[in-house]
């Protein structure tokens, strides 16, 4: 009978420990810590929207899209988002709208200066300007005063020589693609 009251009073020994949740066997723990460095960097990012009264653009929302303006003439249709602002005796201009936003973080700028430049020359014929502004290969000032984090939009125009090919009138009936680089620098 004693025998069976230690028995009993291990078994419930046993299941107290159990029921209470206490390890029975030792436990191998380990630990660990990470010291994480952060260097805040300020700076700018500039990106192009579709305009809702230009072309849209291709990979819009990035800062590297494409325009196309399909295929151009002093007369007749032009794709959507194009517009001939001005057809004259020596050439006729056609005309799309983009838009700019220029994001900042970290500045104590309230503004930034953009400017633009062509990759390489324009081909023969053919002039391209943002806004009023003329590209050549030389980085040139489009807006001095721009607002972050808001679109802005622009004018990019690709005015036309209608002379003949050979004679300052660029190729016909051949794609043309140029290149044009813009530079946000924070006020």
């Amino acid at each position: 009978m004693l025998r069976r009251q230690i028995a009993g009073i291990r078994g419930a020994a046993m299941m107290l420990l159990l029921l209470s949740g206490l390890p029975l066997l030792a436990q191998n723990t380990a630990t660990g810590v990470i010291n994480a460095t952060l260097v805040n960097k300020n700076g700018i990012a500039l990106i192009f929207d579709s305009d809702p009264g230009g072309l849209a653009l291709g990979a819009a929302g990035t800062s590297a899209v494409s325009a196309d303006f399909g295929l151009i003439s002093a007369f007749g249709p032009l794709s959507g988002g194009v517009t001939r602002p001005a057809v004259g005796p020596a050439s006729f201009t056609v005309r799309t709208l983009f838009d700019v936003n220029v994001f900042q973080g970290g500045l104590n700028s309230t503004g930034y200066t953009l400017a633009a430049n062509l990759a390489t020359a324009a081909p023969i014929g053919l002039n391209y300007k943002v806004d009023a502004v003329t590209l050549t290969t030389v980085l040139q000032t489009i807006q001095t005063n721009g607002t972050y984090n808001i679109d802005v939009a622009h004018n990019l125009d690709l005015v036309v020589n209608t002379a003949a090919p050979g004679a300052g009138g660029p190729a016909v009936n051949t794609p043309i693609t140029t290149t044009i680089n813009f530079t946000a620098t924070a006020n």
